[in-house]
Order: C-alpha cells, then structure tokens, then sequence
C-alpha cells in the first residue's frame, strides 16, 4: 500500500470516528461563543473577535461560510472534525518527512489515534486546525531545509497565528532556526506580518496585565495533570503516582533526542516541544490564562513528532510500544464519551428544560450573565433573559432585562448594591428563574439568599448538577 494511501485512510479513520460522534455533547461555553460571533454580520465579527483579544476572527470567519449550509449548532462541528482529518494527514507527512517511511506504522498508531486529536475534532474552536499547522511547520521546517521549506514554513506560522494566537511561538520558532540562513528582509516581513496579526491579541494581554485583576481563565483550581495535557489522556482525579510517571516518560523522550547519538530531525521537535512550552509558561507569568489541555496543542504536535521518532528507533519494540499507546488512548476516547458529567455542561438540555418551565412573560436571571446569553442566543431564542455578575463581597452588576449579550465590551451594566432589590423590580406573580453555572458558591450566596427571601423558590432540576436554577413558583 502506497504512503498516500495509507496516510489518507488513517486520516479518514479519525474523521470518521469523530463525525460519528460530533453530536453527542451539548456545546460549551467556548464553543456557544463561537456560535455567536460567527452569527454576526462581518465587520462586526471582526469587531468581536478582536474586541474578545484570544481568537483571531479568521476561525469565526470559517464557521460563518460553514453555516450557510443551514447546519445546526452541532453539527458545525463538521468543521473541526473535517480540519482535525487534515491535521492527522499532515502529522502523518511530517512524520514521514523527518523520520523516514520507517516511522509509517508508528506514526499511524500514534497521530490518529491520539485522543487528544480526536477531543479536539468535537470541538467548535481553532485548536484542530492550529494542531494541523504545527505539523505542516515542523514537518518542513525541521526536515530537509530549502528557501522553499522555510517559506512554506513562514506560510503555515503565519497561518497558525491567524487562527490563534498562540500561533506566535511557531513564528518565535522560526526566527530562531532561520535566523542565520534567511534574508534580513525576510525576517522583517514575517516579522511585521505576525505582529499585524497579533496585534488585538496583544494589546488585550497587555490591558488585563496592566488591570491587576485575577484574570485566570481556567477555573478549576487543581494542579495541572501532565498525563492529559501532554500524552492526550482525558483528565481525570490527580494521582502523583500517573503524574511521576508521565514526567519520567518526557524526560526520556527528550533525553533520547540527543542520546546515545544525536539526530538533528530527532533533536528538532524536541527543541519545539521545549520551545512552545516555555513560550506558554511565560504567557501564563504574564497574564495568568491556566494550563488547560488546549492551549498546549503546538506542545502536543511536538510531542507526538518527537513520539513517533523516538519509537521508530526502537525497531519492533517500538511499535509494540505504539500499540499499547493506541489502547490507552482508545480508552481515554471511550472515557471522554461516556463519563458523567460529560466534558461540557449541558447547556442545550439546560436550555430546553427552563424554556418549557418558563412562561412567555417568564423571565430568566443568568449569573455569570454572557454564559447563558449566548447558550440562549443557540438553543431558546424565545427566552426573555437578565442578569449580569456577582462577587463575593462586592456589588452586583446587572442588565435590566430583555438584554442580549453585546460582546466583552460589556456595555450598560447597571452597579446595584443591594441584590434585594434587584428583584423588587418585578411584579409577585411573575415567573421568575434564577440560574448560575459560578462554581463558587460564595460569589452568588449572598444573590441566591436575596432571591430564596422572595418565598415560594424552589430549586429546579436542569439536567446538569453545574448548571443550577432556582424558579419561584407560579402563582
């Protein structure tokens, strides 16, 4: 069998099973944002994403011409399945291109069967597509080099960063392996190009560094778990023992770079892997973001290169190596689609279950506000909705409702120091539901309490133990 051919049916395995499966998760937050920016007319898609700072508006621009196909909000996720195909391709052809067709099989075990590729095809944001520029670079950039392989390479940096903008550390990349062999002007173009590029994604990361505000995206607070951000295992309860272990396993695979004989196409996604990931780290001092799994995928295109060459090394055992990485990875895929709760909050059911509670003149009271307008915006259109932002001892700042989220601007919050009276403003009759996906409980005690003293409340079952509602009874 042909390297194309075999290339093409192990991409094709991947998209297969990830289409197959692409509807069985609500969307999540991340993803509804997607949704919404894309619904926007062009200048303003452009407008929000920009105004967002961490999502270049290439990505939304993509998801808007898919849409026109009438595609539900599910099924957009074609998308990503269609790019994560491509990027297995590609992670396949770089492969090939540094290791030789020695590292077919290898490569095949590895790169579509990855679990942390196939989560990333389920999800509506640009990391699959990112996944398959880091291969396309690395493969031509750390391969056979040529005036053409370093522009190509220039060409899918420049294309990362347009996706994301973690895509500047393929171009750091670059400026530090061409930097002796390219033109000066060269260099200066790329340069200027990215800095285009990255330009609303600075300036926001410059501007949340310079508030002095916690501005932590993640929001779990346990320690970051190396065996799923890096080897593609869904995450799951912190064990030191798998943590141990999972470093021992990347010190090896770093240290076999370079030992016991160095190998420049060996050498080199070992350097990236380091490279990427210190880039992150620095990110993270800078303006904290957290370490969730996605923000590691140039890391992880690495990581698998640097996989498949270091088991190509080892002959047969290496395969067999592969082979057990591939059934530890089918199992983390079967992990990722049967656990409960699922990856994502439900917000589709959530949304079904309080419109059909609500009344037409009912009204829904969201806490964080823009998390169920934009879940509302995708799946109950119809729902009158308010709301707007708690903190533990601060005020509360609040949309009068019917609002409709306007983008991170977050103009026309109204500063109200008592949540009492927040819903004095609504008649005793009224339908009234109250709900929060805060995972901390201090930020909306005082809010709920408020809400409880009204009478008659009750706490209403959403479907997903994050996602928590109270409604006061009708009547």
């Amino acid at each position: 069998m042909s390297a194309r051919r075999l290339f093409g049916i192990g991409s094709l395995a991947l998209a297969a099973a990830a289409f197959a499966t692409r509807s069985s998760q609500s969307l999540g937050y991340d993803e509804l944002f997607t949704v919404w920016v894309s619904s926007r007319p062009l200048a303003d898609l452009v407008h929000q994403a920009n105004l967002d700072g961490f999502t270049p508006p290439l990505f939304y621009a993509l998801v808007k011409l898919v849409s026109l196909a009438g595609l539900s909000n599910e099924d957009l996720r074609a998308l990503p399945v269609v790019l994560a195909g491509l990027a297995a391709y590609l992670g396949l052809r770089a492969s090939e291109r540094l290791f030789g067709p020695a590292s077919r099989r290898v490569a095949l075990l590895l790169i579509p069967g990855s679990a942390y590729l196939f989560t990333f095809a389920h999800e509506l944001r640009p990391y699959s597509a990112l996944l398959g520029c880091g291969f396309f670079f690395l493969g031509h950039l750390g391969g056979t080099t040529s005036e053409k392989s370093d522009r190509q390479a220039a060409l899918a940096a420049l294309l990362g960063t347009s996706l994301s903008y973690l895509g500047l550390s393929m171009v750091a990349l670059w400026f530090v392996e061409c930097r002796r062999r390219c033109a000066r002007s060269h260099l200066v173009l790329v340069g200027l190009l990215a800095g285009v590029l990255c330009a609303p994604g600075l300036l926001k990361a410059f501007t949340l560094a310079a508030s002095s505000v916690d501005s932590r995206i993640a929001w779990s607070e346990r320690r970051p778990a190396l065996s799923s951000v890096f080897f593609g295992l869904v995450p799951a309860p912190f064990d030191a023992r798998i943590e141990a272990l999972s470093l021992i396993v990347l010190a090896a695979l770093l240290f076999s770079a370079c030992y016991p004989k160095r190998l420049p196409t060996l050498a080199f996604p070992a350097r990236a892997f380091v490279v990427f990931t210190l880039v992150l780290l620095g990110l993270d001092a800078f303006m904290p973001i957290g370490f969730a799994p996605r923000y590691f995928a140039l890391s992880m295109s690495a990581l698998l290169l640097l996989m498949a060459g270091a088991l190509t090394r080892l002959g047969r055992a290496g395969l067999l190596v592969a082979l057990v990485l591939l059934g530890l990875n089918g199992l983390a895929v079967l992990r990722y689609l049967t656990v409960l709760p699922s990856a994502r909050e439900d917000w589709r059911g959530a949304m079904g279950r309080l419109e059909g509670r609500l009344s037409p003149e009912g009204v829904l009271l969201a806490f964080p506000f823009h998390h169920a307008a934009v879940a509302a915006h995708a799946y109950a259109p119809r729902l009158v909705i308010g709301g707007g932002y708690t903190s533990r001892t601060g005020p509360v700042f609040w949309y009068e409702p019917p609002a409709a989220f306007g983008g991170y601007s977050f103009a026309g919050l109204k500063r109200i120091d008592d949540a009492g009276t927040l819903f004095g403003r609504f008649a005793p009759g009224s339908d009234l539901c109250v709900l929060t996906d805060e995972p901390d409980v201090r930020k909306t005690a005082a809010l709920l309490g408020a809400f409880e003293a009204l009478g008659g409340v009750e706490p209403f079952d959403t479907g997903d133990p994050r996602l928590r509602a109270f409604c006061r009874t009708r009547g």
